[in-house]
């Protein structure tokens, strides 16, 4: 009898487990985003590719239309900056902005929140981009707040008149105080839409001058508005922003006038806290009295 040959046992195939649920979240999460993590795995390793399109193509169409949409939303945001900069270099700066400040919330509405500070501490842009990005997203952010009661004439005239220093002043919650390079509100105004932006690489001293400029921004109804304030106006609405009185403003004016303003005295004061409060209520910017 011939003795048996002894089987060959064909080696084991070992197959490397499948990525769960959460490891291939975070493994696309990645490759769309270009933020770190999820490096264990390759994209043939998530995605199923054929002969149309491999598996490193298919991910690869979600990462450039995530790039675009990220643009996109920020543009529509920070429409005059992406006007002043131009379609390539606009572009250029939000993917540098999204992969040092990716999106932290479900919806874009956040997305350019840190965009102005995240410019001013990288330091590629000029003072007067970053102003006009912090007057874009104030715009932007005062534009869908709470909707609040504001003050009305009747409320304010059927104040008693002796008791007019005690007048409570508190502005809305959709305001907001920015200081910014000078002439950064004419920057804005000179980027309208049927203003042409300058020419690319052109110079943009010749639109602004001076220091730095203190703006109100405030949404009245559904329109939002930009101003430019002096000083005194601007201490007078930050005092207002904490809620005060009347009487507040006046005490105030007096305490912080130079010599000139002193000698004027209560009547001058008076004058120009009542000028402010007139303007403010016109504006829109004055909450409603208590209950």
């Amino acid at each position: 009898m011939r003795p048996e040959r002894a089987q060959k046992k064909s080696p084991r195939r070992t197959s490397s487990p499948s990525p769960s649920l959460a490891a291939t979240q975070e493994a696309l999460l990645s490759m769309i985003t270009g933020r770190p993590g999820g490096t264990r795995f390759g994209a043939g390793d998530l995605v199923v590719g054929d002969e149309r399109a491999s598996a490193e193509h298919r991910v690869g169409v979600y990462a450039y239309m995530y790039r675009l949409r990220m643009a996109e939303a920020l543009e529509s945001q920070f429409p005059r900056l992406a006007k002043l900069l131009g379609p390539d270099d606009f572009a250029n700066l939000s993917a540098a902005y999204v992969h040092d400040e990716p999106s932290r919330h479900p919806s874009l509405r956040y997305l350019g929140q840190r965009l102005p500070g995240w410019m001013a501490a990288g330091g590629a842009t000029s003072p007067i981009h970053v102003g006009l990005a912090q007057l874009e997203w104030a715009r932007t952010d005062v534009f869908d707040l709470a909707d609040e009661s504001t003050l009305t004439l009747g409320a304010l005239r059927s104040w008693p008149l002796e008791r007019f220093g005690e007048f409570p002043l508190r502005l809305i919650a959709a305001h907001r105080l920015l200081t910014v390079p000078a002439s950064t509100a004419r920057l804005w105004d000179s980027l309208g839409a049927d203003v042409v932006a300058p020419p690319q690489g052109a110079p943009i001293s010749t639109l602004v001058g001076g220091d730095s400029e203190t703006l109100l921004v405030w949404r009245d109804q559904t329109m939002v508005y930009h101003r430019p304030i002096d000083v005194e106006e601007g201490a007078a609405l930050r005092r207002a922003a904490g809620g005060t009185q009347f009487g507040g403003l006046c005490e105030m004016l007096l305490g912080a006038g130079d010599s000139e303003s002193q000698s004027r005295g209560d009547e001058r004061a008076v004058q120009l806290a009542y000028t402010w409060m007139s303007t403010w209520l016109a504006d829109g910017v004055l909450g409603a009295l208590p209950n």
